[in-house]
């Protein structure tokens, strides 16, 4: 899942239609006969309807702890409440929110930068990245103090690191987008050409349609 912006319920008359939180629960069952499937999400999730932002965001971790992810990455919007709060819900989110290039300015990391999935005997190692938009895409006041590291650096740090851990598979969860507003260096587009070891990239934040995947 991504970019799902607080649209926890099923709305069928949306355009384009919402499938709601409940009905990717039931997919997800549907196809987990062999407990082989990771459910991932690219961010801008906790922000952008009534039931997200009068909690400011916790109904939606708690949701997302119902369904059983395993990892996030945060979004720009995801920062909405403020640094401090998505830290905050980290700690309630029962996976890992992974921002592998984001710290504060001392260097202190806050949110966690990778994890490792053993699927059936299949170490997965999962790392995210977070858009350096972020600093102007949400309210330059919700990420004071913090900064973006230089991606492509970052996630070849994060393949070593995985395959150090014993990952045989990796995969980015990103909020980066193609967007050709996007500065190319920053696109996901960029770090699956430039970055050596990802076997998956599951992106979001340009809310482009792949029907080809």
């Amino acid at each position: 899942t991504n970019d799902v912006h607080g649209r926890a319920v099923e709305n069928e008359k949306a355009k384009p239609p919402v499938a709601g939180y409940a009905k990717i629960k039931a997919y997800k069952d549907s196809i987990n006969k062999e407990g082989n499937v990771i459910l991932l999400d690219g961010g801008d999730t906790f922000h952008g309807t009534t039931f997200a932002t009068i909690s400011r965001g916790e109904s939606i971790v708690k949701l997302m702890n119902e369904l059983g992810y395993a990892a996030q990455v945060p979004g720009n919007h995801d920062y909405n409440y403020g640094y401090d709060r998505l830290v905050e819900l980290s700690k309630i989110a029962k996976y890992p929110i992974l921002a592998s290039n984001v710290v504060r300015e001392s260097g202190k990391r806050d949110l966690q930068e990778n994890t490792v999935v053993d699927v059936n005997g299949v170490k997965v190692g999962i790392f995210g990245l977070s858009t350096p938009e972020t600093l102007y895409k949400s309210s330059p006041k919700n990420t004071k103090g913090v900064k973006f590291l230089d991606l492509k650096a970052t996630a070849e740090d994060q393949v070593k690191k995985l395959k150090d851990q014993g990952a045989t598979v990796i995969v980015a969860v990103t909020h980066l987008g193609i967007d050709e507003s996007t500065k190319p260096e920053e696109r996901s587009t960029y770090i699956a050409q430039n970055v050596k070891g990802i076997d998956v990239i599951v992106d979001g934040h340009s809310h482009t349609l792949l029907p080809d995947g």
